[in-house]
């Protein structure tokens, strides 16, 4: 985005995922493993993120237990969660974290494309990268020693594969009885140094073309250079929509996003919150829910995120300070996950105090049913890499 357009809307996300996103969220919120793969309650949840404005949620995955053999633990894969709540939803961005160290990526590109046109042009995805030796052992696999490579050639793979159906392949004549154009239809050909993929993909291009991909600062390379892509089509891109960056105050991870900000297109921030609620001030819960915090936990709260615990006004003078553009008519951030400590009891204080404070400020604005996830975030639909009436008539470089 240039200093002479005016930055659009600051997006405002939430982790979704089980009780919240402190491994003591379940037993402190006294949910049983049936509650955290309840249905209905994640339908509930989300449609109280719609109905709070958020601009999307996102869905935390692993492979493996944050405690092992613990109820507490229990979650169902992320794109299944996504898509569920795909059909009760019309508005809010639906984002599942799903990992590139060792699923196969072909299986990877066509969930997510499955998942768009389930949800109208509202997915996203958040690559996840898989460094533990236990995950490995899962999957059957050899440990993978590059993960930041592999999440380039997953990612880039994929974003291929979402290309290998042009828009208009599907062209439905029933006077030959043809249901696509084949010339419309391209094989990727990816050899990577772990996998190949030949192509194309079995469903079309998705809605949005490019589902937006967030992911954290330092897991995805954010661009390839087209260096040594052998004339790929396209040649120089993006990898990554949005960088999430973190830090231990306001300034390290305005820095953070400065930062990123030099070959992302939007840069958010990890933001962990931690609220007054039920007569208890943010730092009492947090006490309560650290003292909870089973031994060997996979997934502890300690992490590279900014993190807020006090009450509501503290917060909402926080993201205005994110929010606010500088005199060059920049803002620090382009918007921020929210990572509640415990869902039940810090989203609805978001949804009374949080967002419409925000709104009557004029800094973030409800999604707009139907809208696609792109168009919320103010991303264009990109092209697609293979159309040969894109590429000729592209300005030469």
């Amino acid at each position: 985005m240039s200093a002479s357009q005016p930055p659009s809307s600051f997006f405002v996300g939430l982790d979704a995922d089980g009780a919240g996103a402190h491994p003591a969220a379940a037993a402190v919120a006294r949910l049983a493993g049936a509650d955290l793969v309840s249905g209905a309650r994640l339908a509930r949840t989300v449609r109280q993120a719609e109905n709070a404005g958020l601009t999307f949620v996102s869905f935390t995955d692993a492979l493996l237990p944050a405690v092992p053999g613990s109820p507490a633990s229990a979650r169902l894969e992320s794109v299944t969660r996504a898509a569920f709540v795909s059909r009760t939803t019309t508005a809010i961005g639906l984002v599942p974290q799903v990992p590139t160290t060792y699923p196969e990526p072909f299986h990877v590109a066509a969930q997510l494309a499955s998942l768009d046109i389930a949800a109208a042009g509202r997915a996203g995805w958040i690559p996840g990268v898989t460094r533990d030796a236990a995950t490995a052992d899962a999957y059957g696999r050899p440990v993978v020693g590059d993960v930041t490579r592999e999440a380039r050639d997953v990612v880039r793979v994929v974003r291929d594969l979402w290309d290998s159906w042009e828009d208009d392949a599907v062209i439905r004549d029933v006077a030959t009885g043809r249901y696509v154009d084949r010339d419309r239809i391209h094989h990727v050909d990816f050899e990577g140094e772990t996998f190949s993929v030949k192509g194309p993909l079995i469903t079309p291009r998705p809605p949005q073309g490019q589902l937006v991909v967030l992911a954290a600062d330092g897991d995805v390379p954010p661009a390839l250079d087209g260096t040594g892509d052998g004339g790929r089509p396209g040649g120089a891109e993006p990898l990554v929509d949005v960088t999430l960056v973190g830090g231990a105050g306001v300034g390290a991870a305005r820095g953070n996003a400065e930062a990123a900000r030099e070959h992302s297109p939007l840069v958010g921030v990890d933001l962990e919150v931690v609220l007054d609620a039920g007569g208890r001030t943010g730092a009492d819960r947090l006490a309560v829910l650290d003292a909870s915090t089973p031994v060997g936990v996979r997934s502890p709260w300690d992490t590279r995120a900014l993190r807020w615990a006090g009450d509501a006004a503290g917060l909402v003078a926080l993201l205005t300070e994110l929010a606010t553009p500088g005199p060059d008519g920049r803002r620090p951030v382009d918007g921020v996950r929210l990572l509640p400590a415990v869902l039940d009891v810090d989203l609805p204080v978001l949804a009374r105090d949080i967002l419409p404070a925000l709104r009557a400020a004029r800094l973030t604005a409800v999604p707009r049913p139907g809208a696609t996830l792109r168009e919320s975030l103010g991303l264009p639909r990109p092209a697609n890499r293979y159309d040969t009436r894109v590429l000729a008539d592209a300005p030469n470089a």
